[in-house]
């Protein structure tokens, strides 16, 4: 029996675990308040040290779709550079990174998301297209970048589709 739980043990330690599962919840917090915020500094503190990753979850967000939300060009590429998933799809609403940056109207972010190779063309729950909520909501201009961008219309001829 001890001979099990040792073997237990020994791949248990094995296996990858996330760096968000290692934070304790006051640097949990800090992190996210610094995703926010966009102080890159202490992001930057954090992946170094390797106390956070891209690929780990905030309240159920990425780093990526924080700082995109919110439209922090320069924090987006880095957590690019560093290796974020660019078409992570949270799992209630199926937003991604992109979506939440066109949302927010961040055009540079969406240009930044698009040409780092995120797929545009992603739905989001129910089958939508990130054009459905923007043409819903007037935003003209974003609705032009998205289509010179490529994001193709899921063909919806209502007044207002969402």
């Amino acid at each position: 029996m001890n001979m099990i739980k040792t073997l237990l043990l020994a791949v248990a330690l094995m296996l990858p675990m996330s760096a968000s599962l290692a934070m304790t919840d006051d640097q949990h917090m800090e992190y996210t308040k610094a995703l926010g915020e966009n102080n890159i500094k202490l992001v930057k503190k954090y992946l170094d040290e390797g106390i956070a990753t891209p690929k780990d979850f905030f309240f159920g967000w990425t780093a990526l779709h924080i700082a995109a939300e919110k439209g922090h060009v320069k924090l987006v590429e880095l957590l690019i550079e560093r290796g974020a998933d660019l078409n992570w799809q949270h799992e209630i609403s199926r937003l991604t990174a992109f979506h939440l940056a066109a949302m927010g109207g961040h055009t540079e972010v969406v240009k930044l998301l698009a040409a780092k190779g995120a797929d545009i063309n992603i739905k989001m729950k129910a089958d939508v297209s990130i054009l459905r909520p923007i043409r819903d909501e007037g935003k003209t201009e974003m609705v032009k970048l998205l289509m010179d961008l490529g994001v193709k219309d899921d063909g919806c001829q209502d007044k207002q589709c969402f």
